[in-house]
Parts: C-alpha cells; sequence; structure tokens
C-alpha cells in the first residue's frame, strides 16, 4: 500500500510538472491569449468528461441497487420453498454427520434432514485431525494395536469411530471424547441408512485429514452398505470434493446454500451424482426423477 501511494504521488508530480512546462512552452510560442483560450477549452471538455462519468456512476448505482433487491427477493423464495421441495423426502431415515477439520454447521444440517423427515442420530466433530501425541499408549492398548506406528494412528482411529458410528461406543471412543479429540451429539448404534461427510477446510492444513481421516472413515462405513455423501461449502478455500470423488458417488460442493442442501437431500432419497459450483460438478441439482 505505501508502494502505491508513493507511485501515485509522483505519478501526480509528473503529471503537474508536465502541464506547468507546457503552459510555459505554449506561452512563450503561441502567446497569452491563445494559450488562455486552449485552456478554457481543454477545462470545458474535462468538466463535460466529468459530467459524463457522473451519469455513468449513478446508472450503475441504479442498476445495482437494483440487481441486489434481486438478489434478496431470489434468497428469500429459495428459503421459503426449501421446505416444500425436501418435506417427506427422507422420511423414517436415519442419518449421522461426521464433521472433519472443525467445520461448523452454519448450514443447519441437522434442521435440514429434520425438514425433509429424517432423524439425526449423531453429530460427530473430528478435532485437530485427531493428532494422537501425549495419548499414544493409552490409544493403542484401547484399539489392541500393539504394532501400529504414531503415523498409522490417526487413520485406525478414524476407522474405529465409523465402527462406533454404526455399532456403539467403545471405551477407545469414551476416550478420545474425553480428552477432546472428538465431539459426539446424540447416540452411537442406532440402525443408519446414511451418512453425511462434512470437508473441506481454510488452509492447506485441511485438506490431509481427508485421505487420512475421511478415507478409512468411507472404507469402514461401506462395509456397512450405508449411503454416503461428502459435502463441504461453497467457499472452502481447499477443497476436498477431488479427494471425496475417488471413494464416493456422491458430493455437494456447496452445502451452505440452497441448491446445495436440496442436492443433499435428493442424493439421500437415491439419486447419485456430483453436484454444485465448481469444476468438479456434473450439474447443479440432480434432475427430476422420472
Amino acid at each position: 500500500m505505501i508502494i502505491d501511494l508513493r507511485y501515485h504521488i509522483v505519478s501526480l508530480v509528473a503529471v503537474f510538472l508536465a502541464l506547468g512546462i507546457g503552459i510555459l512552452v505554449g506561452g512563450s510560442i503561441l502567446g497569452v491569449d491563445t494559450l488562455a483560450s486552449q485552456q478554457e477549452l481543454i477545462a470545458e471538455r474535462l468538466e463535460n468528461h466529468l459530467n459524463e462519468l457522473r451519469e455513468e456512476n449513478r446508472a450503475v448505482r441504479a442498476e445495482l441497487a437494483l440487481l441486489e433487491n434481486e438478489i434478496s427477493i431470489y434468497a428469500q423464495f429459495h428459503k421459503d420453498i426449501l421446505p416444500l421441495l425436501v418435506a417427506g423426502r427422507l422420511e423414517g431415515k436415519q442419518v449421522a454427520i461426521v464433521e472433519i477439520n472443525r467445520q461448523p454447521l452454519e448450514h443447519n444440517l441437522v434442521s435440514l434432514m429434520e425438514t425433509a423427515g429424517a432423524h439425526v442420530v449423531s453429530v460427530t466433530t473430528i478435532s485437530n485431525g485427531l493428532d494422537p501425541v501425549g495419548h499414544e499408549k493409552e490409544l493403542l492398548a484401547l484399539g489392541a494395536w500393539p504394532q501400529a506406528s504414531l503415523d498409522q494412528l490417526p487413520s485406525l482411529l478414524a476407522g474405529a469411530i465409523a465402527q462406533s458410528i454404526v455399532e456403539g461406543q467403545t471405551p477407545l471412543v469414551a476416550y478420545l471424547v474425553d480428552k477432546q479429540l472428538i465431539s459426539v451429539v446424540g447416540e452411537y448404534g442406532d440402525p443408519l441408512d446414511a451418512v453425511v461427510l462434512i470437508g473441506g477446510g481454510g488452509d492447506a492444513e485441511a485438506l490431509p485429514p481427508v485421505r487420512a481421516l475421511g478415507f478409512p472413515m468411507i472404507e469402514r462405513l461401506q462395509e456397512y452398505g450405508l449411503r454416503i455423501c461428502g459435502v463441504e461449502e461453497r467457499e472452502a478455500a481447499v477443497s476436498a470434493i477431488k479427494d471425496y470423488q475417488v471413494k464416493l458417488s456422491c458430493t455437494v460442493d456447496n452445502i451452505d446454500t440452497v441448491p446445495g442442501q436440496f442436492a443433499l437431500v435428493q442424493i439421500l432419497a437415491g439419486q447419485e451424482g456430483h453436484f454444485g459450483v465448481k469444476e468438479t460438478a456434473q450439474r447443479l441439482v440432480p434432475l427430476p426423477e422420472e
């Protein structure tokens, strides 16, 4: 910013110096009267140009205000119509939600699932990539992994969490909750139909856990025949969708928007595909079922 400001100051000084020199040279060649006439003509042209710019600015601002109003109307329309579109689509289905990389539920997937008629059995949030440092001995003992290395431990823990989500809480998971490596809302072990994995992140460190944690969880959950969908927010600076698509046939890359939430409900109801607004998406939303 300082460099840019200095540059502009130097540029302005150079312009004024050039004008001053031009006036001196012009006055000596053309005479004072001719120079004054030319100056008045230039000033008039500049004033006219400035007035045109002001009118264009007013027109652009008016158009912007109109567009913002239309966007607001459409946003409210989408918000109001979503419950009508998804009502009853997931009636009776049991869903678990897993947040990798501490993604907040700002888009309120729990409310969305309930509106669609589903019951959210549990919400699991994984903190700090399941960093086992300081807990290695206890975790290896609880997981019965005497030969596992420290590097392997997060993936083993992820698989164990996935198993517990389906079969019920274990002493290992209880330890993870007690040490705040994960948090759990709801109950493990209830019958499940589907799991929603929330990934993506805001920095480069957010992506590795998708492979280290997400892949083992997906592989274990797929053993139970569950429907799994990987999702992330539209503005996730580091996308996990390409990684999810290695293992999953269903993803949504704009889950914080109404189209993304509609797509998720359609996926959990049985449709396949990759939906959203990023280059990894096939379509914005699923096509209507025949």
